[in-house]
């Protein structure tokens, strides 16, 4: 076999995997994948990426329409009271650990009217599963990635003193089924009026806001501020970097904007990861949560660090902003604030 027989061979081969892979919509795995995926000698968790890589997350509506390894979780770690508004389900997908596949098992999302289950199934026969029951008014922050088609939705909750969380990644093809019960959610972690704020004017400005990130405007209407809330102010930063090595520049920080309205913060932001930017990332801070927001000098920007209430622990934030940002960030904290405008 010359040289050229190879050549052909080769591009015949990655041609077939291309195939494949506009078939499987998945863009969350490098190339070689592809050839691990075809090996059919390859052990059995090989051939449960192949399957997972063809499922996509679907949405129930009731607890008995639940695959029956999720429904003898749900007996036991629902509480009985809960009506059930909604039934996020994610079927076994790989996703990567740095350059090493990982299958994720069978769980689901369950909303109900006072909280979230996540249950997940267990890999091996007649092994338990695992469930964790957060109620909205526990949850402190709520961290939402949409990169492509790849979804990880992240909450964060105080539980008797601890940090509870849950963590999901997920297919956003299936997306549109997910937003709506976590935008319900979301709203049921906010404390209306909280005695802490003042009421303040609404931005109006914000709208302005399409003509400097058409996308990060799209963003913060289309995922995060909900019918009825009030934007009372919002700072937009591009992305931060320092020269280096005289004749290069590093990144130091992405492109944010950070958005305040009567019921929560928002914060929006890119991955300094990629090199072309297609990914929103969204943190959600009920308002009460913020104990304070305090500002320190960080080389010749401003760390801002946000501090969260998680009883008797405080969890933190740190971002940095140009003196200017954080200028104006502090005149928007400070007009809310009521205490003191820390």
């Amino acid at each position: 076999m010359n040289n050229r027989t190879i050549h052909v061979l080769i591009l015949k081969i990655g041609d077939e995997a291309r195939q494949k892979r506009r078939k499987t919509d998945s863009f969350y795995w490098f190339s070689s994948v592809e050839v691990f995926l075809n090996c059919e000698e390859r052990s059995m968790a090989a051939i449960n990426v192949s399957r997972s890589l063809s499922t996509r997350p679907f949405f129930l509506n009731t607890i008995d329409q639940l695959p029956e390894s999720l429904l003898e979780l749900v007996n036991s770690y629902l509480p009985s009271d809960q009506v059930v508004q909604g039934i996020f389900v994610v079927p076994p997908e790989t996703y990567s650990r740095g350059f090493r596949p990982h299958l994720n098992p069978l769980q689901a999302l369950i909303f109900t009217h006072l909280g979230i289950l996540h249950i997940t199934a267990s890999f091996k026969r007649g092994q338990p599963g695992d469930g964790v029951w957060i109620s909205a008014d526990e949850i402190m922050m709520i961290k939402l990635s949409l990169i492509l088609l790849y979804g990880k939705l992240e909450i964060f909750a105080v539980q008797n003193g601890q940090v509870a969380s849950i963590e999901v990644e997920y297919n956003t093809v299936a997306h549109d089924l997910l937003a709506p019960v976590l935008r319900g959610l979301i709203k049921k972690t906010w404390q209306k009026n909280p005695a802490k704020f003042r009421q303040s004017a609404e931005d109006a400005t914000f709208s302005d806001f399409v003509n400097i990130s058409f996308s990060f405007y799209n963003g913060l209407n289309n995922e995060a501020i909900q019918p009825g809330e009030r934007v009372r102010g919002y700072v937009y930063q591009p992305e931060i970097r320092e020269p280096w090595l005289k004749i290069f520049h590093r990144k130091i920080y992405p492109q944010i904007v950070l958005a305040l309205t009567d019921q929560q913060l928002i914060l929006l932001q890119q991955d300094l990861k990629f090199q072309t930017h297609h990914e929103w990332i969204f943190t959600f801070i009920p308002l009460y949560r913020i104990a304070s927001i305090e500002q320190v000098p960080y080389k010749t920007w401003q760390k801002v660090s946000i501090q969260i209430n998680t009883e008797p622990n405080q969890q933190s934030i740190d971002l940095i902003l140009a003196p200017e940002d954080a200028k104006k960030w502090q005149a928007i904290w400070m007009g809310v604030n009521a205490i003191d405008g820390k």
